[in-house]
């Protein structure tokens, strides 16, 4: 809501009695607005796979021995979103594992017949119609993954029944596919692969004692096996990159909790991070570097705001989840059994909100006759519910503080410093460019107010906690006393 404002007046009180003075606060974390729900599926096959190029289109795969499944939405980003199927090439009599759709035309879905023959389909009108691609031969393993980091340069996995990894390639759209050379290390069938460039790409796969990560970074003509950590020793079960350098993989952990590996290197090392769920995880997906959703059996949902805390979020369904597809932090799709469609809205439901604090107290500080400067935190909660991405910005504006007769100078009052912190439903952290110290400014009615933290374009999603360094100039010949302020805090749209 551009242009939008709330703002709070807040009562600063500050006590020099005998030489004392206090300012403090306490500010509660707002809750988030929205989030995962339901959504009316045309199938009741499982469906294994979503990918949504841009808001409004959506492509799922699936299916079992009744034949593969392929369902689409054109409005994905309406509040019941329509979903219809459409009709794959003949032969497709099983499933389709695994769906990449890098625009609103062209798509490529891989799969197999009775896990012993490939299946690769692709449509360059929409899904309108989908055509049977041919594997290169002598190819006979199930294909798991696939990702298309153009309309034409795809490259899809697999494997045969846990073992003899295999990675085919496409750079005309899937018209022709070739078979490239997994190392000899990676051992295992590999479930998934994210291509972040035509260029760079990640695969992955294992076994119940065996992690398996192979990368290249020349489009496939070579692909090495990174070291991974100690303990990441079960199968992973698929990856996404949201850049070159940055990917996070997820897999089934020992003791059935789940396992996540993380590289922010390009893959020169990987760390190993908990989600709390205590659930495998079968899929991920990451819109950013920072923000990640990962889905697994009975429902389960986590995801991380920063890229290194995982937390799990309220799930509408007890059926497992195979698929997640996040378009942005702030919406997105997930599938899984029976033909289960979940949509996420998240920070995109109503406008600008503000938790600001209703009265401040500094600590009692002794007057020594010499200037001297006292701080202490002040903590705001925005709440950016717009789903504009067009940022925020806070404000402040002060009266002179004053007891009785006596005032403190219009300058005494600064911002010196800014952190923020995530809460609960935190989509994204702000990008703040302002510059620090800056003074608060005074007078017997409040001047126009300066700004003292702000989100830039795309940043600063949901809810979250600022908090400011506030400090008081105090001269040295001030009069002891109660002096008291009144504060104007504004947020308004835009940096």
């Amino acid at each position: 809501m551009t242009g939008s404002r709330r703002a709070r007046h807040v009562v600063l009180v500050v006590a020099l009695a005998a030489g004392a003075l206090a300012l403090g606060l306490v500010s509660a974390p707002a809750a988030r607005a929205a989030g995962w729900t339901a959504e009316t599926s045309p199938v009741n096959a499982p469906l294994l796979a979503v990918s949504c190029p841009d808001s409004s289109d959506c492509w799922a795969t699936g299916g079992n021995a009744a034949g593969a499944k392929i369902v689409h939405t054109a409005n994905a980003s309406a509040a019941n979103p329509s979903w219809s199927t459409q009709t794959p090439p003949s032969g497709a009599l099983a499933q389709y594992n695994d769906v990449s759709c890098p625009n609103a035309n062209d798509c490529v879905a891989v799969g197999s017949v009775a896990v012993l023959a490939p299946l690769i389909a692709t449509t360059t009108n929409g899904g309108s119609t989908w055509t049977a691609q041919a594997a290169p031969q002598p190819l006979v393993v199930a294909l798991q993954g696939v990702s298309c980091a153009s309309a034409s340069n795809c490259i899809a996995v697999g494997g045969l029944l846990g073992t003899f990894p295999e990675i085919i390639a496409t750079t005309n759209g899937g018209t022709t596919w070739t078979a490239q050379s997994a190392p000899a290390t990676a051992g295992t069938q590999l479930n998934d692969v994210s291509c972040p460039s035509i260029t760079v790409c990640f695969a992955v796969g294992g076994t119940s004692g065996l992690a398996s990560i192979v990368a290249t970074t020349n489009g496939g003509a070579t692909w090495t096996t990174p070291t991974l950590p100690a303990g990441a020793g079960v199968a992973l079960q698929a990856i996404d990159c949201p850049s070159t350098n940055t990917c996070f993989a997820v897999g089934n952990a020992l003791g059935h909790s789940a396992e996540i590996l993380a590289t922010t290197n390009g893959g020169a090392s990987w760390s190993l991070q908990s989600d709390g769920a205590g659930q495998p995880l079968d899929d991920v997906s990451c819109p950013d570097t920072s923000d990640c959703w990962a889905v697994g059996p009975s429902g389960t949902i986590a995801s991380t705001s920063d890229g290194t805390t995982w937390s799990t979020q309220a799930s509408p369904t007890n059926n497992q989840l195979f698929g997640v597809d996040m378009i942005s932090n702030a919406t997105g799709k997930a599938v899984g059994v029976s033909g289960t469609i979940l949509g996420y809205s998240g920070c995109a439901s109503g406008g600008l909100g503000f938790t600001p604090p209703s009265t401040l107290t500094w600590p009692s500080t002794a007057l020594t006759g010499r200037d001297q400067s006292i701080t202490t935190p002040l903590t705001l909660s925005p709440d950016d519910q717009t789903g504009s991405g067009a940022g925020w910005n806070l404000t402040a504006t002060s009266t002179t503080f004053t007891s009785g007769a006596h005032a403190l100078p219009s300058t005494v009052a600064q911002i010196t410093a800014a952190s923020t912190s995530v809460v609960s439903g935190t989509c994204s952290l702000p990008v703040n460019l302002i510059a620090y110290p800056l003074t608060v400014p005074a007078g017997t009615t409040a001047p126009p107010a300066v700004k003292v933290f702000d989100a830039g374009a795309g940043t600063g999603a949901g809810p979250l906690n600022v908090q400011l360094t506030s400090a008081l100039n105090v001269p040295g010949n001030a009069r002891t006393g109660t002096y008291t302020s009144t504060w104007t805090l504004t947020l308004a749209s835009g940096p």
